[in-house]
């Protein structure tokens, strides 16, 4: 096949505004849908329903390690008080992977969350009534 057939047989881009206009999305509508606004998650303000903070001022350390990982960053949280119980732990924990919308899980005594989220858990910590402190580099 020649060049010049080839060239012939391609679709005039030109056109393509007129059929669709300028965006593809201009011809959808959002009739029958329910109206719905965003609600924010503010991280700061967030507390326990209906309960008392768990922490009574507790010192926790906040690190971010990345070694022995394959490369992944991790939250770790580690010097949760022995009188909160496993239950009370795991509960904390899907609490808190919620609010943030990461994984996460327990090591031993060491609470692991993906990725490098310390100053939310930070706050976080802190509104829950312990006394986070940023540890590492």
């Amino acid at each position: 096949m020649s060049k010049r057939a080839n060239h012939k047989s391609k679709i005039s881009t030109t056109t393509s505004e007129e059929v669709f206009g300028l965006s593809p999305f201009s011809s959808l509508n959002s009739s029958g849908l329910p109206e719905t606004t965003p609600k924010p998650v503010s991280l700061k303000k967030e507390k326990f329903k209906n309960q008392a903070p768990i922490g009574k001022g507790e010192r926790l350390e906040i690190r971010r390690e990345k070694s022995g990982r394959g490369g992944k960053t991790v939250t770790t949280i580690k010097g949760f008080p022995v009188h909160i119980s496993q239950k009370e732990r795991s509960k904390l924990l899907k609490i808190l992977k919620s609010s943030l919308g990461t994984g996460g899980t327990w090591n031993t005594s060491t609470m692991e969350l993906q990725g490098d989220r310390r100053d939310d858990v930070f706050y976080w910590f802190k509104n829950a009534g312990f006394s986070p402190v940023l540890a590492g580099g």
